[in-house]
């Protein structure tokens, strides 16, 4: 009897930890959201996209990307220092610097509420508007100092800093036009102040999913394809494509190549996300809904165990306003995430 017992007391011990390990492999897959453009707000005046406090309470909302810095090199800015543009969130700006936003006391203290959540916040350049891009690596290599100034560790009288002493966990790649000049240069010399820095730092881009994408790469003369290991994560947008899960065969040759560019190009095998619409009208095509969604996930789980990272959401706004039993459709993403 006392052996059965004992043998019967160790199987439960090995089964509660095994259920702990696929726990914690389960949170592994994260849900990537942006917030800061409100592009839900004329269709629902009546429901603005909420605070990023209240955005980042919601369980499973792991990464918070903020958009957007729209202009690199602002001519109404003192020293051309880089223009904001967050919507209606924040619209007070530095006296002197017209289009750099004072968001302290809003933005600023929601991030270091975020962050005390564990969340992570990443401010995204770029967006599908905007006057940004490089003339040269060494204005870009400039810009990063500039960055690092501006949101990260290092503080300096002559650069007013938009969030205040908030600092961000990271940088995000929306670039939609220009040239690919200078990003390499740019995310490289960031990498090696942010290796220095006192936490752990990301870098991530959102490239669209034709393979390789027109301004990102992975190609040479790109940020992947020149400086692919200083990124950590891409959010790749599978939507307003060919390559949409609509686009059947498209789409699973367009995230193998992708993951295959991961494990073969980048050391660190950077994580690809499956980007994707919050709702039916934040894009041009690509939404799925939640019953669809759950399977594609389990599938790219299942074949891409070592490089999928979740999926990331085309924003807030539209998710808030997109309710799927009774919460925003983010909710019903990451029960799914979490269910793998």
């Amino acid at each position: 009897m006392f052996e059965i017992k004992v043998f019967v007391i160790c199987l439960f011990l090995l089964c509660a930890c095994f259920c702990k390990v696929q726990k914690q492999d389960a949170s592994s897959l994260k849900l990537v959201m942006y917030w800061g453009q409100d592009s839900a707000g004329n269709r629902y005046p009546n429901n603005l996209e909420k605070p990023l406090a209240q955005v980042c309470s919601y369980p499973g909302y792991d990464i918070i990307n903020i958009g957007f810095v729209i202009i690199f090199f602002d001519q109404n800015n003192k020293g051309q220092l880089p223009g904001l543009n967050f919507a209606n969130h924040c619209t007070t700006s530095f006296p002197g610097y017209p289009d750099l936003l004072n968001c302290t006391t809003d933005i600023g203290n929601d991030i270091k509420k975020c962050q005390s959540m564990g969340k992570k916040i990443v401010l995204s350049f770029g967006g599908a508007a905007g006057s940004y891009g490089f003339s040269s690596d060494s204005q870009a290599v400039s810009f990063a100092e500039t960055v690092w100034k501006l949101f990260f560790e290092e503080k300096d009288a002559a650069f007013p800093r938009p969030f205040g002493d908030a600092i961000i966990d990271g940088v995000d790649l929306d670039i939609e036009g220009g040239m690919p000049t200078g990003y390499a240069a740019f995310v490289t010399a960031l990498r090696s102040k942010m290796n220095s820095g006192s936490k752990t730092y990301y870098i991530s881009g959102a490239p669209q999913c034709p393979f390789p994408d027109a301004y990102l790469g992975p190609k040479p003369g790109t940020p992947l394809g020149d400086a692919g290991r200083a990124f950590d994560y891409v959010t790749v947008q599978f939507y307003n494509n060919y390559c949409s899960y609509s686009g059947g065969s498209y789409f699973w040759s367009s995230f193998a190549q992708w993951a295959s560019w991961s494990r073969t190009s980048t050391s660190s095998k950077v994580k690809i996300f499956l980007g994707l619409p919050a709702s039916t009208g934040a894009a041009g095509g690509g939404y799925l809904s939640p019953d669809t969604l759950s399977g594609i996930v389990h599938s790219l789980h299942q074949n891409y165990t070592d490089v999928f990272g979740g999926v990331m959401l085309w924003d807030a706004s539209w998710d808030q306003n997109n309710v799927v039993n009774g919460n925003p459709y983010g909710f019903s993403v990451v029960k799914i995430l979490d269910s793998q």
